[in-house]
């Protein structure tokens, strides 16, 4: 009768002694496991560098969002002061002797002859 060679059932002590990686199925297969850690490494690190993007990404999104705000409190400023009444009230207290028309635009035409 042939011998039938019985697996032998790896155990948490051999994993932890160290005697897993002195196995022959450890040895048959460590370019396999080599290639799964180096996988597991380049996973980790992808979403490491996605996390910081997504971290930058919301950072600036939440500027953006400051700067629109400030940029419509400017764009509101600008308009209150290029009121008509605003800016006759700082013509005056500059000192400067100008006073609004009385008599509206003309158009001027010119013949092109």
């Amino acid at each position: 009768m042939a011998e039938v060679k019985r697996k032998k059932k790896v155990t948490v002590r051999e994993v932890l002694n160290g005697r897993f990686f002195e196995s022959e199925w450890f040895r048959n297969n460590r370019i396999l496991m080599l290639m799964i850690f180096f996988l597991l490494f380049i996973n980790i690190s992808v979403k490491y560098k996605s996390e910081k993007v997504i971290r930058e990404m919301t950072a600036l999104e939440d500027s953006l969002i400051e700067l629109r705000s400030r940029s419509i409190s400017i764009a509101a400023d600008v308009i209150k002061m290029s009121r008509q009444s605003v800016i006759i009230d700082r013509v005056k207290k500059s000192g400067i002797n100008l006073e609004t028309s009385k008599v509206p635009p003309r158009k001027i035409y010119v013949d092109r002859d």
